[in-house]
């Protein structure tokens, strides 16, 4: 009908529907305390596997395994509860008979829910803080019989605390192999940087930034050496002028060759001014002036001496010439043109103290000889100064690109190093956490209390589910009751009245039983009901007439 019960309606209710509610009650209080005796026993052991912390103070050795208790559990239970594991270890211990008839898949099933694994941890605030809140956790396995269970339960406690050594083990040794690639991998780049840098260096040896000082002051005395050789040159260039200028002119000397020497050619001069070459006169002048050269030529020992120090220097411009030139070589080319120069002076010397020649044009020819020499020597040394000069300008000019290159190198090989580094200093410490992995001494589980052959059986529970039993036979008999009672749509006592009148019953004539309900055991209550709006006529009425309003 929609509208509510009351506990008046509801006691309305049950006295006039006691069997309907009584019955099922009759009926299904006993099946269920019977099938609650029929159930079976279940025995469950647990054991409980300790979260030890690291043993070493983590300020002096930290492990590689930074994940939480927590989440290795978890990770550790997905691999222990695999299905091949799962039947393994069903088939060891037999726990699921062939006369079962079970699929691999319902044995799976089946074992994933008899096996829990529950934490146990701290506050929360310890999670927040960034530790860890689990303390431990317990394994257990619930089976009908208690030895399988102990024995199953103990077994999950061992592939919990062996899957805990290898995962554990097996991450240390991957952090530890994974930094020994990387600093094999960036030992074998800082070679290569290494020859890089080395390689640029070589190519650019002559421009270094560190030589760069050494450059400059040998700039500077290369500078020097040019300017001497210049001006010698220059001198000895004038002097050499004004030697030819007497030698040709034969003040230099009182030699009547010389004077001789002078008349011929003057008058050669002018002959030549007025007849042709081939004129018997001109050619006989020529043949005069030949023999008086030919008289005042040097001896042929003074020739052979020039000859042997035109050799000398020849040779020493050639060793000072080469590719690679030989020190020792060119030293000792030096002083064979020293000693080349030495005989020729001396010769010179010798015959004009002799007079066998004209001794100012001999004298002349020496000197100019031997400054033509010393021309040559100035200007092979003012041509390597200025070849130095230009190698020095180019190799300063060089140095700031080789030094930017060089920076570039460095600081790669720099960054590349200290990487390289830090990969070592993390790969010791990889292989300390191994090592502390391997002896056991980092967090670890063990065992707090192994799992006990159970004594008396964990589930049912009996006692709470015989009183679910008759609870539950008692609602299923009272919404009988009620269910009959809706059906039927009858008056069930004054609430129900008022909220069909809407109106409140001035008063409640109890029931009154006649000589015949009396005699029976369960009188029926049989108020009048209200259907379509008209009042129907039964032998008593619950509600009375509306009494007259009182007089004012």
């Amino acid at each position: 009908m929609g509208e509510e019960f009351s506990l008046e309606d509801i006691l309305i209710i049950l006295k006039r529907r006691f069997l309907a509610f009584i019955l099922p009650v009759i009926v299904l209080a006993p099946l269920g305390i019977l099938a609650v005796m029929l159930l079976p026993a279940k025995y469950t052991a647990q054991g409980t596997i300790l979260v030890e912390s690291q043993q070493i103070p983590t300020e002096y050795v930290r492990s590689t395994i930074n994940s939480y208790a927590q989440e290795r559990i978890s990770t550790i239970r997905q691999r222990v509860m695999t299905r091949n594991r799962l039947l393994e270890v069903a088939d060891e211990y037999d726990l699921f008979p062939r006369s079962l008839g079970l699929s691999e898949s319902e044995r799976v099933n089946l074992m994933r829910n008899r096996l829990r694994v529950d934490l146990i941890t701290t506050s929360s605030q310890a999670r927040s803080a960034g530790r860890d809140n689990t303390i431990a956790f317990t394994v257990s396995y619930t089976d009908q019989d208690p030895n399988k269970a102990y024995l199953v339960a103990n077994k999950f406690i061992t592939l919990f605390l062996d899957e805990d050594v290898r995962t554990r083990t097996a991450g240390a040794s991957n952090t530890t192999e994974f930094f020994e690639r990387e600093a094999a991998r960036l030992r074998e780049e800082v070679a290569s940087m290494e020859e890089r840098v080395s390689q640029y260096k070589a190519a650019n040896a002559n421009a270094l930034p560190e030589h760069l000082d050494m450059h400059l002051n040998m700039l500077e005395r290369a500078r020097n050496t040019l300017s001497n050789a210049e001006s010698s040159i220059t001198q000895l260039e004038e002097e050499k002028r004004f030697l030819e200028t007497q030698l040709i002119s034969g003040t230099g000397g009182d030699s009547s060759l010389t004077t001789e020497l002078a008349r011929l050619e003057a008058e050669l001069a002018r002959l030549r001014a007025t007849y042709r070459d081939n004129y018997p006169e001109v050619i006989a002048k020529r043949e005069e002036i030949a023999s008086i050269k030919a008289r005042m030529a040097p001896s042929e020992e003074i020739r052979q001496l020039r000859e042997a120090l035109g050799a000398a220097e020849e040779k020493l411009n050639d060793l000072e010439a080469a590719e690679t030139p030989d020190e020792d070589a060119i030293a000792a080319a030096e002083a064979n043109v020293e000693a080349a120069r030495n005989a020729l002076s001396d010769r010179i010397s010798e015959e004009t103290r002799r007079g066998s020649q004209d001794i100012a044009g001999v004298q002349m020819e020496g000197r100019i000889a031997v400054i033509e020499n010393r021309i040559r020597m100035l200007t092979k040394q003012a041509d390597a100064a200025m070849a130095q000069i230009a190698d020095l300008e180019e190799r300063i000019a060089r140095t700031p690109e080789v030094e930017r290159g060089i920076t570039g190198l460095t600081r790669d090989y720099d960054n590349l190093f200290q990487e390289y580094q830090d990969v070592l200093a993390k790969r010791g410490d990889a292989q300390i956490a191994e090592n502390l992995e391997e002896n056991q001494q980092a967090e670890k589980f063990s065992i707090l209390e192994p799992a006990l052959q159970p004594d008396k059986p964990s589930s049912p529970d009996r006692p709470k589910l015989l009183v679910m039993a008759v609870f539950g036979a008692l609602g299923f008999g009272g919404l009988v009751a009620v269910g009959l009672e809706l059906l039927q749509g009858r008056i069930r006592g004054r609430n129900h009245l008022s909220s069909v009148m809407e109106a409140a019953p001035i008063a409640v004539i109890p029931y009154i039983y006649s000589e015949g309900d009396k005699g029976g055991r369960f009188p029926a209550i049989r108020p009048p009901s209200w259907r379509r709006g008209k009042r129907k006529n039964k032998k008593r009425s619950l509600s009375p007439e509306p009494a007259p309003e009182p007089a004012l």
